[in-house]
């Protein structure tokens, strides 16, 4: 999914309301574009005393958010932190 594709799902889940959980299964890789879109969704949701929850990231994803200094700023299932 292009960027562009995921800042509009993002707007289309903050206006719905409510916690986000977004399913990571089958995902390989995210550019930086992407992540800026995540974290942008995730400091909206703490503003919002709401929360992004990424679920089913590889082994490969939950590296590369260590390595972009963001596993801390997004939950990525909390069971399977580093």
């Amino acid at each position: 999914m292009p960027p562009e594709d995921l800042h509009e799902a993002a707007l289309a889940a903050l206006a719905a309301g409510g916690d986000i959980a977004l399913n990571l299964h089958g995902v390989d890789h995210l550019d930086a574009g992407a992540l800026q879109v995540l974290l942008a969704l995730d400091a909206e949701q703490r503003k919002r005393q709401r929360n992004l929850q990424l679920t089913n990231a590889s082994s490969h994803l939950r590296q590369w958010f260590q390595f972009a200094g963001a596993v801390d700023l997004i939950l990525v299932d909390r069971s399977e932190r580093p």
